[in-house]
């Protein structure tokens, strides 16, 4: 990251000059202030970004970066977090992306200009240049996701072993038509999924077809309208594998609406075992994480980093667990 010393240097003048300029005072002639000027933007430095010579400063404030806050998947992780953090006189601030990339990209600058200790994110969607050059510096821990190319500390779970799972638990069950509910592959656990569900059909001797992926938001109305569009374009298929829950119980209200059969005509599993999958009729095949120890462990990962603490290990792959309910098959 660039410092004050790096564009005075590049401007050819002294750092109080770079900073007479970057406070709008002092007396500083407009040919001086355009070079400056020139320098910062070339340099992509940041005026506040006090970072290093403030890094033993401390706030106690932890940013949470949460693809959709909406989405009750996030819930009983966050509990997790936040007693954690409670328990180490650490604030939690929660912000919602709207899954926008561009606002994780403002809270990763936040943490670059030290105006909180540390994040924790749910996503790993902005430049990758950005990322390195935050964890390179500053505790920034991914939690449910993991990147392969960078090291940052993660936790997650074997996404596409748990979605090779869930199908082969289809496919068992008699299912050979099994369509994919998914969100943009952007997100990298929805490309895991979607890896999971193409290696689970090539295992099985089953033919993979693009017309069975739907691509839809992860809430209730995309599935809901996705599985329509599904049943309306003559395709067939026996059953819906969704990347999450609420897309699956989109999905089975679309069914039931049609007056579908669920399990014999038509098998539906999700992902995630949010508190309404056992809820609902008929309760839902799904996988389940270990959701309030993630959050546990993203925590003590990130108070790690901030005291300078040895990580023994980087990242985390946490088990997840098949759980097998009737809108999948015949449960005793």
């Amino acid at each position: 990251m660039a410092t004050i010393k790096d564009v005075a240097e590049l401007a050819g003048v002294s750092i109080a000059t770079v900073s007479r300029v970057v406070k709008g005072n002092g007396n500083v002639s407009p040919k001086t202030a355009a070079k400056v000027t020139s320098a910062i933007k070339q340099l992509n430095y940041h005026p506040n970004a006090l970072a290093r010579q403030l890094k033993h400063q401390c706030t106690n404030n932890i940013i949470i970066i949460i693809p959709d806050i909406s989405n009750t998947f996030f819930h009983e992780i966050l509990h997790g977090i936040e007693e954690t953090a409670e328990r180490n006189d650490m604030h939690i601030l929660i912000a919602d992306m709207h899954n926008k990339t561009s606002i994780e990209e403002y809270y990763l600058r936040a943490l670059m200009q030290k105006e909180v200790d540390g994040i924790i994110s749910f996503s790993a969607n902005v430049a990758q240049q950005l990322l390195k050059q935050a964890a390179n510096d500053f505790p920034l821990v991914i939690a449910c996701q993991y990147l392969d190319n960078i090291d940052i500390p993660s936790i997650t779970i074997d996404n596409v072993a748990a979605a090779k799972e869930i199908c082969n638990h289809l496919i068992a069950s008699g299912k050979k038509n099994i369509a994919h509910l998914t969100a943009l592959p952007n997100f990298l656990l929805y490309q895991d999924r979607l890896d999971g569900y193409t290696a689970s059909l090539r295992e099985n001797g089953l033919d993979f077809r693009a017309g069975l992926i739907r691509y839809c938001s992860p809430n209730i109305k995309s599935g809901y309208e996705q599985t329509l569009s599904l049943l309306d374009s003559g395709i067939y298929f026996d059953s819906i594998f969704a990347a999450g829950d609420t897309m699956a119980i989109g999905a089975i209200r679309a069914l039931k609406e049609r007056g579908i059969s669920i399990p014999d005509e038509c098998a539906v599993a999700g992902f995630d075992d949010i508190e309404m999958s056992s809820l609902i009729d008929p309760p839902l095949t799904t996988i389940r994480q270990p959701k309030y120890q993630i959050g546990c462990d993203a925590m003590n990962m990130l108070i790690s980093l901030i005291r300078g603490s040895h990580i023994a290990k980087r990242n985390i792959v946490a088990e997840h667990q098949l759980v097998i309910r009737q809108s999948s098959c015949s449960v005793n």
